[in-house]
């Protein structure tokens, strides 16, 4: 499964295997930078610039439980700010964690939908950081198989496409 998502994100990320932050090592790890800019007339004139950013972290686990979830959640927040880079055009950097487990917890879709966090920078004129979380339960049927929060719903479908296919990591 793993080796699905990763390429699946090759095409636009910079992918890795055993990525390690803050003395916690992740079997793969995307990062991708975005740029968009709007000119009148030529290239000469700039109107303005936005940078946006993204980074996964991957996870394997045999059984996720609730707390598991939370504590990884807890971790993006407060390890996950050192990819935040504030610059002139900074819009946008979203910290996603991508869970890969055999089985979950029951309750664990309400656990995952409830976290939520934003961080603004300068009331966010210099942009924002979001928290995306999605769980692929890989004991759960192929359509119900990602799990995630409301900020991880643009994970979804690339998850769930890859996650639909026979599951062997």
């Amino acid at each position: 499964m793993l080796n699905r998502l990763l390429a699946a994100h090759e095409a636009w990320f910079d992918v890795s295997r055993d990525f390690t932050l803050s003395n916690r090592t992740f079997p793969g790890f995307a990062a991708f930078h975005g740029e968009d800019s709007r000119y009148v007339g030529s290239k000469n004139v700039k109107l303005w610039e936005a940078n946006s950013h993204e980074y996964i972290l991957f996870d394997i686990v045999g059984h996720l439980e609730k707390n598991a979830i939370l504590g990884g959640a807890e971790f993006l927040k407060s390890e996950g700010l050192q990819f935040v880079h504030l610059s002139e055009n900074h819009m946008s950097t979203n910290l996603s964690l991508v869970v890969i487990a055999n089985s979950t917890e029951d309750g664990i879709d309400a656990v995952v939908r409830r976290i939520r966090w934003r961080k603004n920078y300068l009331f966010g004129l210099k942009g924002w950081t979001d928290l995306r979380i999605a769980v692929v339960d890989l004991s759960r049927d192929p359509r119900k198989r990602v799990i995630t929060n409301a900020a991880g719903e643009r994970l979804r479908e690339v998850l769930k496409a890859n996650a639909s296919l026979p599951a062997a990591y």
